[in-house]
């Protein structure tokens, strides 16, 4: 018994899960095998539902906050904030110093914000050109609930926090529009949001605070991973999320940055 109602085969038949990244890489499988975990412990999944509701609509709030508070906090004319190295944090940090110490956080808040809008746009592009098909949820044997009742012993897969976290999801599947999300929020804090801490891991010529590394190295793949556990995605559309958030802050977000600086100068905030 299967935890979905569509086989390899089918998944397959839609072009973008049938491409030799996933024939080579078994994703199919990965996939069936990730679906079909029956439930994890109740400490782990609170871990994968945190990294699977972060980019829920109502969670925009926090992030920009955020931003907002770590921005104003790290990045003051007493304390020499820290940047990852690359010319364009430098050029952002010594921009952000010229601001009035009270409107720093708010610039780079509106700065994440459009990056933010930006993403979205780009994923809601790309689920409607490529209109594929997301995982079905199990008419029967699947609690999408912490409470739900088990007498009979009929439920064989459990997502505690299933209902919470499939909410408010579009109808198609690819790319994936949290790890885009996910992908977007670890570039910007590592490109764009200064921190003084003295934890930092050299690599080759870059100096990469603790803080970006977890958010790579823990949070993202916890989106990722909680996007397939509760059954929204195929890994491909995770993939393509990722890719695609990528390809906008290389080829997007700096324009984006330097129409927002253009319109901070217009307005006097510069």
């Amino acid at each position: 018994m299967t935890i979905t109602t569509r086989s390899i085969a089918q998944h397959e038949s839609e072009w973008i899960y049938s491409t030799i990244l996933t024939r080579q890489l078994k994703l199919s499988s990965l996939n069936d095998y990730i679906h079909q975990i029956p439930q994890v412990p109740l400490i782990v999944e609170l871990y994968i539902f945190l990294c699977g509701y972060a980019f829920n609509p109502i969670m925009v709030p926090l992030w920009l906050g955020l931003v907002n508070v770590v921005t104003s906090t790290e990045l003051s004319d007493a304390v020499a904030a820290k940047f990852s190295g690359t010319t364009i944090n430098e050029q952002w940090g010594k921009l952000l110093l010229t601001i009035d110490s009270n409107k720093r956080g708010h610039m780079n808040m509106v700065f994440y914000l459009a990056t933010v809008l930006v993403t979205l746009l780009f994923t809601e592009l790309g689920k409607a050109s490529f209109a594929t098909t997301r995982p079905k949820i199990p008419t029967s044997g699947y609690a999408t609930i912490m409470s739900a009742d088990d007498k009979n012993n009929s439920i064989k897969w459990k997502r505690r926090f299933g209902s919470l976290v499939a909410s408010l999801k579009s109808k198609h599947s690819f790319p994936s529009g949290d790890s885009s999300q996910a992908m977007n929020l670890c570039l910007f804090f590592f490109r764009y949001v200064p921190t003084t801490s003295s934890k930092v891991i050299t690599l080759g010529s870059h100096a990469i605070p603790v803080r970006d590394i977890a958010l790579f190295l823990m949070f993202l793949p916890g989106v990722v991973f909680a996007r397939v556990f509760y059954l929204c995605h195929w890994i491909e559309d995770c993939i393509g999320g990722v890719s695609l958030s990528l390809l906008i802050h290389w080829l997007v977000i700096p324009i984006v940055r330097e129409n927002l600086v253009d319109l901070a100068r217009r307005f006097g905030l510069i």
